[in-house]
Formats: C-alpha cells, structure tokens, sequence
C-alpha cells in the first residue's frame, strides 16, 4: 500500500459518519458467550444420557431386554458395584440367583438374573440368607415372600424360620417350611423358674403363595429337618428328630398332614434334597454319608489337605418302605439332589474344604457328568428346578451391562461429563487467546 492510498483511506475515515455502538454491547457479548456456552453443555448432558441407553458390544443384559430367553448360560460374571437394584427395577421371573460379595455394602448380597439377560442387586440385611427359589423361577422364599415378576415382597406372619430352606413343590404355589419353637438358650427368672423351654415341638407348615397363610401339618422336633413333594404335589417327604441319632422320614398327606408312612433313619442317611422324589412317584432318593460324618475332618486332626466327604445314593420303595443302595460307592462332596434330568437325577455337589460347587448329572451306576452350569461369587448358584429340567444348556456366558446402573451412578457420570466439558471449554479459550496474542505480534505495521 502506498503512502497515498494510506493517507486518501485515513481522510475517507475521518470523514465517515460514526458508527453506533450499543452501550451494552460488551454484555450482550458476554451473554452470547454464555448462551452458547449452556447449549453446549446441554448438548453433551443430551449426548451423555442417549448413550447409557445404548447396548455395549458386551451388554447382553440390554441386548436381549424385553426376550425371554430359555438357555442357562454356561457362566454369569460379576455384577458391577454400580448394578441396579431389585427394588428400583423387578427383572424377574429368574434364570439364576446367586450370592456376591461385590456390592457397595461390602456385605454378602444377592443377584437375580432375569430370563433377559438383566441382573440386579438385592442387598441382604445382616444374618439374612438367600431363600429357596420357587420351580418357576418367580418368587423367593426367605425371611419373606418375594414376587421376582412384581417385587413385591410380603412378610409371612409368624416368620419361618431361616434355619431350615423352605422347599417348594412342584406348581411354585405353596412350600413347606418350619416354625421354629425352641428357646434356644434355657433362661430362668429371678426365684430360679423356667422362663422359656428349648425342648418345644417345631410347627411344620405349608406356605400357601396366593394369600401368603400357613398352615400347620405336623408338630415336630425339626432340628434335622429335610423335605421333598411328590411330583404331583399331593404328598410330602419330611425327616423329624432332635439329632442325627433319632431321625425320622414321614411321609405326610399335604391336604390333611395325615402321616401314610414313617421309615427309621440311621446318622448317616437322609432325604437327598428338595427333588428327591423320582418322577414317577414310587422312590425317594436318600444319601448315605461314607466314613467321616462331619466334613472336613474326623474327630482327629485335619489332614492337609483337608478329606472330602464321600457318599452315595439310596433308593427307597414308597409303598414296601424297602431301601436299595446303588452300586457305586465313593461318590464325593456334599451333595444336594436339586432336579431330574432325562430320567437322572441333578445334584450341586459342595466341596466343604474350598466351597467350590459342581452341579452333576448322575445316570444309573455310571460316573457323574459335570453339566455346563457356574457363576460368579459364592457356593452353588439356584437354578428354577423347571430350568434345570426342560432348557437348553451351555448358553453363551452373561456379563452384566454397565449401563443398567443405580441412579447415583448416572449423577456421577453426568457430573464427570459436565467437569470435562468445562475443562475442554476453558483450553480451547486459552487457545484461542494465545493464538490471536501470537498473530498480533507477527502482524507487519501499515507504511508510513
């Protein structure tokens, strides 16, 4: 530019009309900023919350909402700390429930899997155990009665007793389950008098679903007690005494608690579990304890590594009375008859020396079959009996969604977003800045 063309431009200038300038121009423009500053906040709060709605490539629980699934997976992983609840969101009839110690209350909780997929946390109360999980997979019963489709939890009156696992019969409609009676620890008043008795019969009770009332069946001591219904569900097995050398096996008529049959049961003999009736209705399945009956060790000092418990099954005739033991012997580990699988019986087997669990299949006088079946966290996982019985095995393995979270969880990450989005705002004007304090000073001065 030459020094004529500067001068004729700075004359045209000064001669020019002024321009009007707002008086508040200086806060529109800062009201600008922070308008355009809120809707990009807006925008990544928006962006945020569509994305937890969305599926992770790992998130089976989100990618088969809605489904009912009919496969038992052959492993379910962890819940997240963050997992949502049972009580903010039901998600059964359940898969699968099992107990975890990795929660937030940093107590043992439980987990329900749902027929979707979901999982959900059930924080326990202190002392509160899982419950027996219903053939249908719908409810649960514990301390109360618990509706796994609606959530809602009824509390029985009086409460069973959590010492003894209800045990459902086969239509999930009604339990069988025990009223404690003893008083524990004998006390006596100030002049020396009996205050409370713990030789007190127990009340056994049927549970009924629809309007959650019991009714009492038998009056026992029940400090051994066992149960199981028949398949269809008009009687019931039960074992009564004070100890394991005065036991009982009745067999009870569940409309009118009419004793049919009573079998004496030696210290190493009882009902194999709530599935012990075999599915024709003519046996109960027994377990006989082999050497050691308390696992791990004997009397003596334990071994190293500890000996694990031995067993094998009993069949004992209904109507004769008349027991036949099976052929093979040895069988280890705890075991606990659960279903009935293509004629065999299912059982979870507990090893006491780790608390490691196998859920096995067992066919007549062949050796055991490991099925497809583990979970995360504590002991055996609970399986519907109708699940174990008529689904498909070896489903993909679960891991839970991080997305279906507990509410804090989403405050968090929003606050997380809001913090990062400030951030990135806040370098991008300090950019900004330094770059147009650069370009000033790199700017060449008009001739003179």
């Amino acid at each position: 530019m030459t020094r004529t063309v500067h001068r004729a431009l700075v004359d045209l200038a000064g001669e020019a009309p002024h321009m009007r300038v707002p008086e508040d121009l200086w806060q529109r423009g800062r009201r600008l900023r922070w308008r355009r500053r809120a809707a990009g906040i807006l925008a990544c709060l928006l962006v945020s919350v569509a994305a937890m709605w969305l599926p992770s490539p790992n998130a089976t629980g989100s990618q088969f909402a809605g489904t009912d699934d009919r496969t038992l997976p052959a492993w379910a992983a962890q819940p997240y700390l963050w997992q949502q609840t049972f009580s903010e969101d039901p998600n059964g009839p359940a898969k699968l429930v099992f107990e975890t110690g990795h929660s937030l209350d940093l107590d043992t909780s439980l987990v329900v899997v749902g027929r979707d997929d979901s999982f959900r946390l059930v924080y326990l109360d202190p002392g509160e155990l899982m419950g027996s999980l219903s053939p249908d997979g719908r409810y649960l019963l514990g301390d109360n009665l618990v509706d796994l489709v609606t959530g809602q939890s009824r509390k029985l009156s009086p409460a069973v007793s959590s010492n003894w696992p209800a045990v459902w019969s086969p239509d999930s409609q009604s339990a069988v389950a025990v009223i404690g009676q003893d008083d524990v620890v004998p006390t006596t008043g100030p002049n020396g008098e009996r205050i409370n008795d713990s030789t007190r019969l127990d009340n056994i009770v049927i549970v009924s679903v629809p309007d959650g009332s019991l009714r009492v069946v038998h009056v026992a001591e029940a400090d051994v007690f066992r149960a199981a219904f028949s398949p269809d569900g008009t009687r019931v097995a039960i074992t009564v005494g004070r100890d394991a050398q005065n036991k009982e096996l009745l067999i009870l008529d569940v409309a009118t608690g009419a004793v049919q049959r009573a079998v004496p049961l030696g210290e190493r003999q009882q009902i194999a579990g709530s599935a012990a009736w075999s599915p024709d209705g003519n046996q109960l399945i027994l377990t006989f304890i082999e050497g050691c009956l308390t696992s791990p060790s004997c009397d003596g000092p334990t071994p190293d590594p500890p000996a694990r418990q031995r067993f094998h099954l009993q069949h004992l005739d209904v109507d004769t009375g008349t027991v036949t033991d099976e052929a093979v012997r040895g069988r280890q580990d705890r075991p606990n008859l659960i279903a009935w699988r293509q004629g065999a019986p299912v059982l979870s087997v507990t090893n006491d020396a780790d608390n490691s669990c196998a859920i096995v299949r067992l066919p007549a006088d062949q050796s055991l079959e490991t099925l497809p079946l583990r979970a995360a966290g504590y002991g055996c996982p609970s399986y519907p009996r109708k699940a174990l019985e008529q689904w498909t095995l070896d489903g993909p393995q679960l891991t839970p969604s991080p997305w279906q979270a507990q509410n804090w969880a989403y405050v968090v990450l929003g606050l997380i977003v809001l913090t990062g989005a400030a951030l990135v705002v806040k370098l991008g004007r300090r950019w900004r800045r330094r770059s147009m304090t650069q370009r000033s000073r790199v700017a060449p001065e008009p001739p003179r």
